[in-house]
């Protein structure tokens, strides 16, 4: 009887654990996700800078920088701009960097697509 009850007692608690029984909720709730709009501007500010950053890390991880290497910014939804680092080889190009840089805290992320 006592072995009836120990695995009894055993199966319900392997039971409350496997579904959570007792689980907190999160007491912090997600900010909703609202995309970044630049003007023209803030745009045109950013892209400047973010290109002088690119450029300086390019400079500092892959060497100096030809006459054929080309940048170009875009700007993404988060208000960070992927900056594509290339070599213009005339009928092709070959690709350096990818860079997604920040312009107001300027943190560069390589790698990123």
């Amino acid at each position: 009887m006592k072995r009836i009850k120990a695995i009894g007692l055993l199966l319900c608690a392997c039971f409350l654990l496997l579904t959570g029984c007792g689980k907190e909720e999160k007491s912090f709730k997600r900010k909703p996700y609202t995309p970044v709009h630049y003007t023209e501007k803030e745009k045109e500010t950013y892209e400047a800078i973010v290109l002088q950053l690119a450029k300086e890390y390019i400079e500092k991880t892959h060497g100096p920088i030809t006459p054929n290497q080309r940048f170009e910014a875009t700007v993404e939804e988060d208000g960070t701009f992927t900056v594509q680092v290339y070599k213009d080889l005339g009928d092709s190009n070959e690709g350096i960097a990818w860079l997604n840089v920040n312009p107001k805290t300027k943190k560069i992320i390589e790698g990123v697509h």
